[in-house]
């Protein structure tokens, strides 16, 4: 019988300790979580938030985002959001 070798689990960025990772984040009066819903300036299409990195080191934020239609990751900074969508609702069936 082979021996297991032990896994470690690693956080995200465990190699940097100058990158804080959040997966909240406050917009106005309304709370940004992953899975919501985004408009960016300067950029077509809706975005998918997933999280906010903060780098203490260069004292940047920005949000990691996937396109909802290509499927693509990108990051924008923080001030570039232009607006927080609603959920999609399925209709009721009338009958």
């Amino acid at each position: 019988m082979v021996k297991k070798k032990k896994r470690t689990e690693l956080t995200p960025y465990w190699f940097n300790p100058d990158i804080s990772i959040f997966y909240e984040l406050e917009f106005g009066k309304k709370t940004i979580t992953q899975g919501s819903r985004l408009k960016v300036k300067g950029a077509r299409g809706i975005f998918v938030f997933h999280k906010m990195v903060h780098n203490s080191k260069i004292d940047k934020t920005w949000i990691d985002c996937m396109d909802e239609s290509s499927g693509e990751f990108r990051s924008f900074y923080v001030d570039k959001i232009k607006a927080i969508l609603p959920a999609k609702r399925s209709r009721a069936n009338s009958e």
